[in-house]
Parts: structure tokens; sequence; C-alpha cells
């Protein structure tokens, strides 16, 4: 599900005045697809954008803070609140400090009614600690509002999934209490990760200590995190008692047969275990440098940019750091994940500005069940500048995958700055992730018809000579998949993607091997045709060859 952010609620109030481009070109693609036209004309302004959404956010946090007053005036925690349920209650009581005031009956039915809580979640949904930290009072004010909602005996209760009699995974992870949960782990997973990339050395490169003070002066996060973490368990505390108190109400044996009526679940498709098992190796740690025994370090794994890392040495902008470990806590939650195509990361133990990518091709394209693996390098002013992208299948530097994907590695895209673009789509150090890079590459470059990616090809799109020259160029990267992104990864996979590698190919085994004759069905099919038809002949008679050499090692691999 796309996590609604208040960036994505900027882009929606964008939405229209996108439609009112001056830009007159004609529409070859899909929108947010294709490269060919190569406009630099500017359609929207940022800054104008950012200034709109500000004045918005503030507006919404102010409402957030009245309600919360009205809700509970003093905002104060009572002093008995966390105190163990065994103790004496009329202790308990002569402690309790002032009581929460009295609110209407009708206002618990408004705001379970009210599209409150819908937009209480959407925040909270939101496991970017680099956008939260963008918006420090709006979630301040969230966290706020939850707080006096759970100190509210009646509207507690509003916290916790709607029909919580019912045992419902879904429900479980749509309510208030479980989505603060994972907001909570969010932020101290960040936490740790930035101090571990702050204090461990190993003669590896990290940030001068003249940085050190400014990283920590980051006002914002150090308050919002803290108040993250009290907020997630006040409710926790409260939510419990609230479930308990109706467990001891509750009729005897109804829950009992309750949970006698609890189908057992079917048989899980192939899909579905598919994407469970992918989804515990998406994000992990690898080490890629080790230190020599004569001093200063190695990379264990082939790495594109190791010369640009020995180059930098100790410089690094003071964010730098900061940014790189908000962005790996988006990474470790938010990459895509799909039975269609999905994308991996790994990150050196130590080092956070050294990461991998292995991205599997999209069903119904040239690239599909393909795994492309890329390095990235984020230079020392990164976030100014983005990072540094370098595809690694290439067949030894011998095939071009694609207009944009160079045979020496070189990625071209206008949010890397590798490709004149408009200035909106640059990268922009405010409103560019690395998340978002890799969709781009996964979604606008792996496409069903790349050919037309060619900057000028894309006005033959519909056109007889324009199909039948995408059909050729499809077969040549359908063959050069199957023998580089297939075969020489069985082969030969890079050590951090291993077990994805060989858990993706042996679980999808009896889809490749359809999609792959296929492929060379369609192939014998076209070879009729007099322009194309001779080079669409080599590429089936290469692609039959190469599918043998995979059928024998992927069993081999799974021995």
């Amino acid at each position: 599900a796309t996590k609604a952010t208040a960036v994505s609620k900027a882009a929606a109030i964008l939405q229209d005045s996108l439609g009112n481009s001056d830009d007159k070109s004609h529409l070859y693609w899909a929108k947010g697809t294709g490269f060919g036209t190569g406009s630099t004309t500017q359609s929207w302004n940022v800054e104008q954008a950012l200034l709109r959404q500000r004045s918005e956010e503030e507006h919404v946090t102010v409402l957030l803070q009245v309600l919360s007053s009205y809700i509970n005036p003093g905002g104060a925690v009572p002093p008995n609140f966390f105190a163990e349920e065994d103790e004496d209650e009329s202790e308990s009581e002569s402690e309790s400090g002032p009581e929460q005031p009295q609110l209407p009956m009708l206002f618990h039915d408004l705001l379970q009614q009210s599209s409150l809580l819908p937009a209480l979640s959407s925040y909270l949904r939101n496991d970017s600690v680099l956008d939260m930290a963008r918006h420090i009072p709006l979630y301040r004010a969230v966290l706020q509002l939850l707080r006096a909602m759970a100190l509210s005996p009646q509207l507690v209760s509003l916290l916790l999934p709607q029909n919580r009699r019912q045992k419902s995974a879904q429900g479980d992870e749509l309510s208030v209490i479980c989505l603060l949960t994972k907001m909570k782990n969010c932020v101290n997973t960040y936490a740790s990760r930035l101090k571990i990339n702050k204090s461990k050395g190993n003669g590896k490169s990290r940030l001068p200590n003249k940085y050190q003070d400014e990283l920590e002066q980051d006002e914002g996060l150090a308050l919002l995190i803290p108040d993250i973490q009290e907020t997630a368990n006040l409710v926790q505390v409260a939510t419990d008692r609230l479930v308990l108190e109706d467990e001891v109400e509750a009729p005897a044996g109804k829950d009992s047969a309750l949970s006698g009526n609890l189908e057992c679940p079917l048989q899980r498709s192939l899909e579905e275990r598919y994407l469970e098992v992918m989804k515990q190796l998406q994000f992990d740690t690898y080490e890629m440098i080790t230190e020599c025994s004569e001093g200063g370090y190695q990379f264990v794994v082939s790495y594109h940019f190791e010369s640009n890392m020995r180059a930098a040495g100790e410089r690094s902008h003071p964010s730098r750091v900061k940014r790189l470990a908000q962005e790996t806590v988006t990474l470790s939650t938010s990459l895509p994940l799909s039975y269609s195509s999905s994308v991996f990361v790994r990150c050196d133990t130590d080092r956070l500005d050294i990461m991998k990518v292995l991205i599997t091709g999209p069903a119904e394209t040239p690239y599909a069940n393909g795994c492309f693996e890329f390095d990235v390098y984020f230079p020392p002013d990164y976030p100014n500048s983005p990072m540094h992208i370098n595809l690694e299948t290439t067949g030894h530097h011998t095939i071009r995958f694609n207009p944009n994907l160079y045979n020496d590695g070189k990625v071209c895209l206008s949010v890397l700055n590798t490709w004149h673009g408009r200035p909106e789509e640059k990268w922009n150090a405010q409103t560019s992730s690395f998340l978002q890079v890799l969709v781009s590459i996964q979604s606008l470059i792996l496409v069903p018809e790349p050919y037309f990616n060619e900057p000028g090809y894309e006005r033959s799109r519909g056109t007889p000579s324009g199909n039948q020259s995408s059909r050729e160029y499809n077969s040549n990267i359908c063959q050069a998949t199957v023998k580089w992104a297939m075969l020489e990864q069985v082969r030969n996979p890079c050590p951090c993607f291993r077990e994805v590698i060989h858990t993706h190919f042996w679980m999808k085994r009896q889809e490749i091997l359809n999609q792959i004759e296929g492929w060379i069905s369609d192939m014998e099919t076209q070879c009729g045709d007099r322009r194309t038809g001779r080079a669409i002949s080599l590429n089936a008679m290469a692609l039959k060859v190469v599918f043998v050499l995979l059928l024998v090692s992927m069993l081999c691999s799974h021995q």
C-alpha cells in the first residue's frame, strides 16, 4: 500500500497545476515514464509547492493541538498511570491527581465516524525518518493528540482495532497502537544506526570529529524520538488495560467460543510463500570491507566505486551520516516487494555510504525475472549531490540493456543528474531520496518496450516500422537477460545476494521456464519478417542454447 506522507499530500495538491504544463510536446508514454523529449522547460515550482505545503501543515498542526487541549486540557499524565495493577487501589486513587474532564457522550461517536482516525493512521504509517524530520511540529501534534486520547477512558478504545474481539491480523496491522509501535521501532532503528556509524571505526573512514557536534544539534529529532517512545509506551499501557478489563467483564466461555470458530487458513499460494521468504531478505548488512593485516582496508566483494571512496578519504558533509541513517531505516521497511518485481539492498556493516542493490526484472518486460545488480556510492557532499549508481550486470561491458543503461554501467536518469530534464526532475536534497531513485529504475527503465526510451524513437511508436524495431530490440534483450541476468547470476552470484538469487530462481523456476519457452515461441513466429527476421532468428538460437545451460545450472545450484 502506498504510504501517505506529507510529501505525497503536496503532490496531490499539485496535480491540477501539473496538468496545465506549458510544454506542448506529444504524450508518448504513460504518465511518469519516458525519457525521449528531453524537455528542460519547468512545469511546476518546487519552492512554491513547499511553501503551500508548509502553510497547510501549520493549519493542521494547530487543529490537532486544539483538539488535544479540549480532550486533556492540562496535557499532564497522572502520576500513578504506569503503576502496577496490584497496588492498593485506595492509595492509587489518592495520588491520581486531577481527573480527566468528562466529554460529551456524543464526542466518541463523532470522532469514530470522522476522518480523524484515518488521518492519524496515515501519518503513523510513515516509516521515513527523513520525512518526519522535515515535519517535526506536525508529528509532535499528532503524538500529543494520541496521548490525550489514551488518557481519556471514553476515547482510548478508538486506538484499538474496531472489532478487537475478532482476531484479525489485518485489523491489528491497521490499528493505531500497531502503527505507533512500528513507528517507535523505526526511530529506535534510526538512533541505533546513527550511533553505530558514528562510533565504529575499524580502520574505515568516519566523519571528522568536528562534525559530530553538528549532528547532535538536530533539536527536532532529538525531541521527536523520545516523544514517539513515550507516546507508544503510554498508549500501549492504556490499551492493554482496556483489553484486560474487557476480558474480565466478558461472559465466561465467550472468547473460547470465538476462538473455536476461527477457520484454519487455507494452504498458501506460491506467490504468498515467495513474498514471505523474500521479505526477510530484502534489506541487510554485509561486510564488504575488511582490515588488512599490514594496515588499511580492502574490499572483499567487487565494488565499482572503490577508487572514489578511497579518494574521498575523510571528507564528508556534516549531514551525510544523519541523512544516510534516515534513508536506511526507510529502506529497511519500504523497498518494493511483489511477485512480479522486487528490490533488495545490502549496505556495508560499518559504512552506510557503500551499498549494493539487486532488482528483479518486472513481469511482461524483456527483463522479467532477471537479477540486475547495481553498485551505489554516496559522495562526501551527499545529499547536496545525488548518489552514484553503476549497473554491474553488463555482460562484461558487452550488453547495453536499455537506452538508459549503458554497457559501461552508466545509469541515465534525470534524478541522478545524468540526463538533462526539467528542473523539478533533477536531484533535490530536500525532496529526492534513494528510494525514489530505486523505484525510478524499476518502473521507468525496466519497461515492456525499452526501444522507445531512446530519444527521438518515441515518435515511431505505433507505426509498423517502430513496432518491428521494438520487437527486434526486445529479442536481443530477452536473450541477454537469460544469459547475463539469469545464467551468470546463478553461476556466479554476488556474495551479498547469493541467498536472494538462488531462492528467487528456485521458487519461481516453473514460471521462468514457461516464460523463456514463451519468448522462444514468440521469436520463432517473428522470424519471417524481411527486415528484422534474421536478427530475431539469431537471438532465438542464442536463447535456446542459454536456456539449456540455465536449466542445468538451476538444478546444480539447488543440490
